[in-house]
């Protein structure tokens, strides 16, 4: 599905539910969204990894990660390192 329309996840924290998060983006041709619930965590990391590079193989290209600014201090590195990771362009090879 390449529509050439920029895709956003949207990460905020799960209320009443420290240490938990959930990852969220909407399709508006679905009228649907999709989502992840993931803890804090080295696996609640890789979880959002996961579910951000499904998302983008959907769609054929990279999405950008949506955080609210105060929230982000707050994140573990190993889920900050992970944001980073997706948010890089992912290389390719060239030849000579």
């Amino acid at each position: 599905m390449r529509d050439g329309k920029k895709h956003h996840i949207q990460i905020s924290p799960v209320h009443n539910c420290p240490g938990r998060y959930v990852a969220s983006i909407s399709s508006e041709l679905l009228g649907s969204t999709y989502s992840v619930v993931f803890p804090e965590t080295i696996t609640g990391a890789v979880a959002f990894h996961t579910f951000a590079e499904m998302i983008r193989k959907h769609y054929g290209h990279a999405v950008e990660i949506v955080l609210p600014d105060p929230f982000c201090v707050s994140l573990s590195p190993p889920v900050r390192e992970i944001i980073a990771a997706l948010e890089k362009p992912p290389c390719t090879k060239v030849e000579s």
